[in-house]
């Protein structure tokens, strides 16, 4: 991977993550209030893994250009490291809210 290729594909997951973050901030009230715990340790935990990606790319921002070869295999397992947490918060994110529509669904006052 090039090293202008990784600051793009890192700026996109960066924004998109943002983007995502926000959206789940918006729904936190639609949460029922078992699962409003765990939604906010993955809502810390997916900001905490977009705090890290900044951070990272920032990093890899200032490795000067004939540098690159030597730390793209790391900056290219960050990034793979990073898009597994993602969707491993993302799926238990999305699973609080399918708990929550499955009661609504079986709840006989709805």
């Amino acid at each position: 991977m090039k090293k202008d290729e990784f600051k793009q594909k890192t700026h996109d997951v960066v924004n998109e993550l943002a983007d995502y973050i926000s959206k789940l901030e918006d729904k936190a009230g639609e949460i029922a209030d078992e699962a409003k715990e765990e939604y906010r340790e993955r809502l810390e935990n997916l900001k905490e893994i977009k705090n890290n990606l900044s951070a990272k790319l920032d990093e890899y921002e200032q490795i000067a250009d004939s540098k690159w070869d030597v730390v793209k295999e790391s900056a290219g397992n960050f990034f793979a490291s990073v898009a597994d947490s993602w969707k491993e918060n993302f799926g238990r994110v999305a699973d609080a809210f399918k708990k929550e529509k499955a009661a609504d669904d079986t709840d006989p006052a709805v």
